[in-house]
């Protein structure tokens, strides 16, 4: 079993979160005032208008974007899915089709955020989470993890479910639930509900009203990581030191011990060796030990990845080494999606393998090195093309785009348009525009890198230019002009 350690570091503009498992990061979160998840956020919202094509309404909710809320969702699976990767249903659960009307007053739970030119999406089906389970507040099921596999630990489990659980609510067992004693998950269930109750008493005045704010990243990797397979839990900060013993000391306080605080004058992160684990994190290429190599592509509509064997030689056989190639990368992948948070559809175009047992292998075992994400995954096969289909949950915007920008020249295509191109460009403007700066003394400033072209490639078709309109041309280099633009300016 993996030693597990939570470190995290505060500082003033962002506090981030790793997750190491025999020091290999697994899992990292940052938080930003600008990024600040909304999953898990409850309001009270007006119905803006109907789409009947979508079977869905729009809803306003008091932020840039309205919420997207599809009206025959199931919704507790919707909110299984943010709270918890894997939940076994005491029953069935069939909602009937919500009837909405224009400026009706709904109260909903955003279930994902705001993703490119989409709003949030969310949910009329409400669920408060706690550390050991999650109350729902307007269904009535009783669900356990499925992490917890022993199955005696699971019948009493759900034993203690069905007597703790509020009249007209439902609940789900967490994972942290298996260790704990029945009066804890009692006293929690407890808190929930009345904390719920006056979060919405206090909800007073016209929609779009904000009811439930879910806690910052600290508490909330606490309450949904910190669990009995964490060895310790190291924090730089002294003031979340303390919010984290005291939320501890209400729900566990049993795990207070766990917890350390860091005042080593070397920075957190690279006393873990975490700084230069996260340098890789917006690599397209990542290398495998083999000698392999994956390449991760992040799209509007899909994720690709590329398994290559590269420099790998550790099999003479081809089968054989493609084999061992792609279970590799398949390992790589499972970390870098679940290190990343990468969602959406992924397609890995894996090295083709002849037999069908060595496809049939590899999903098998695939499934496997999922178990620990917490999001959910929907695993097809592998097509006679060697592509490998899934899905996997995305409920926020992934850590590589919290990380990085869309290029300003490129635009995020990855591609500029070519210099002889522009040349193109300045030439067609010339002979559109030349009459009215006719006789001028005229500047063309474009970046450094395109003024040296011009000046060692081009300077007959500026002379042309210059002769062709009667103009005193002069170019200039400009670092305020991106790659692929210029300006034209009379003197």
């Amino acid at each position: 079993m993996k030693k597990k350690d939570i470190v995290i570091n505060v500082s003033n503009v962002e506090t981030r979160i790793a997750l190491l498992g025999d020091g290999l990061l697994l899992e990292y979160y940052l938080q930003r005032p600008e990024n600040f998840s909304l999953v898990g956020n409850i309001y009270k919202a007006k119905v803006l208008n109907m789409i009947s094509g979508l079977k869905a309404a729009f809803v306003d909710i008091g932020l840039n974007k309205n919420g997207f809320l599809p009206l025959n969702e199931i919704p507790f699976e919707e909110f299984s899915e943010v709270f918890e990767s894997d939940v076994e249903l005491e029953h069935e659960y069939r909602p009937e089709e919500v009837k909405l009307k224009k400026n009706q007053e709904i109260v909903i739970q955003i279930t994902k955020d705001s993703y490119g030119v989409k709003g949030p999406r969310v949910s009329s089906y409400i669920s408060i989470p706690g550390r050991y389970v999650v109350l729902l507040i307007n269904a009535k099921n009783i669900g356990v993890s499925r992490k917890i596999r022993q199955r005696r630990e699971r019948e009493n489990l759900l034993k203690i479910g069905k007597q703790i659980k509020p009249s007209g609510m439902g609940l789900i067992i967490r994972t942290a639930a298996a260790r704990a004693r029945a009066d804890e998950i009692k006293k929690e269930v407890d808190f929930l509900k009345k904390n719920w109750h006056r979060q919405l008493a206090q909800a007073k005045g016209a929609a779009p009203v904000s009811i439930y704010q879910e806690p910052n990243a600290v508490i909330k990797t606490v309450r949904d990581l910190f669990n009995s397979g964490i060895r310790n839990l190291y924090i730089d900060s002294e003031t979340e030191f303390r919010k984290i013993t005291n939320y501890l000391g209400v729900v566990s306080p049993r795990m207070r011990s766990r917890v350390k605080f860091y005042n080593d004058s070397h920075p957190i992160f690279q006393k873990f060796n975490i700084e230069e684990q996260l340098k890789e994190l917006q690599n397209r290429k990542i290398w495998l030990r083999s000698g392999g190599y994956i390449v991760i592509d992040q799209t509007e509509a899909l994720v690709a990845i590329d398994v290559n064997t590269g420099k790998s030689s550790k099999e003479k056989q081809a089968e054989r080494l493609a084999l061992f190639t792609n279970l590799e990368a398949l390992k790589e992948i499972a970390r870098q999606l679940r290190l990343r948070d990468i969602g959406g559809l992924v397609i890995v175009d894996l090295i083709d393998l002849e037999k069908r047992e060595n496809n049939n292998r590899m999903v098998r075992e695939f499934k496997v090195l999922i178990r620990d994400d917490r999001a959910r995954y929907r695993i097809g096969g592998i097509s006679e093309f060697g592509l490998f289909e899934f899905t996997r949950q995305r409920s926020r915007t992934s850590v590589t785009h919290t990380l990085s920008e869309s290029c300003p020249i490129c635009k995020g295509k990855g591609r500029i348009v070519s210099r002889e191109s522009t040349v193109g460009h300045i030439e067609r403007w010339f002979l559109n525009n030349g009459e009215t700066i006719e006789g001028k003394m005229v500047e063309l400033r474009t970046s450094p890198r395109l003024a040296d072209f011009l000046s060692l490639n081009h300077s007959d078709t500026l002379a042309k230019l210059s002769k062709e309109h009667n103009l005193i041309l002069r170019v200039k280099g400009d670092y305020s002009v991106a790659d692929g633009d210029f300006k034209v300016v009379v003197i």
